[in-house]
């Protein structure tokens, strides 16, 4: 079998068939009616509404290594596959793996929809005492809607 083969069984299971239209339906008609900048902002104010209504899972970790055990064990439970978190130079490295969006909206929505993770983890980061200077922002494209990446630290304005 091959790798793109394995990756289309994977993606076809990670999204509920009863849903899969609706949202499918729901991409089409906000990326006909809103700007694309529109739709990061609005897939960000529901990440960090998703992060704050699930923030129990994260809130009172100590580490960077407890904070990526919570996160993956809170992914798990709701198949959203899983994160890795790693120090680089200033910066904190986030790479989500196996996250459903474009599954669910699209691979042409992905550009927009990966803001809903991009708002969860500055909503995290938030609630652990970072300050209104550092920031989550999306870095690369995304790998076949498998893998997304972020940075969070100091961004030049």
């Amino acid at each position: 079998m091959t790798n793109d083969a394995l990756q289309s069984y994977f993606r076809e299971q990670q999204v509920s068939l009863q849903w899969l239209p609706v949202l499918r339906a729901m991409s089409v008609e906000m990326s006909a009616h809103m700007h694309e900048k529109e739709l990061q902002e609005l897939f960000s104010r529901i990440g960090e509404r998703f992060a704050t209504d699930t923030e129990e899972h994260f809130q009172n970790v100590q580490t960077l290594a407890q904070l990526e055990e919570n996160l993956n064990f809170f992914w798990a439970r709701i198949n959203w596959g899983w994160v890795t978190l790693r120090e680089v130079k200033g910066f904190i490295e986030i790479t989500h793996y196996a996250a459903p969006l474009a599954e669910a909206f699209g691979d042409e929505a992905i550009g927009w929809s990966m803001a809903l993770l991009q708002g969860f983890y500055q909503r995290a980061f938030n609630v652990l005492g970072a300050s209104e200077t550092m920031s989550v922002r999306g870095v690369g494209e995304p790998g076949g809607g498998m893998d997304v990446r972020f940075r969070f630290g100091r961004h030049p304005q």
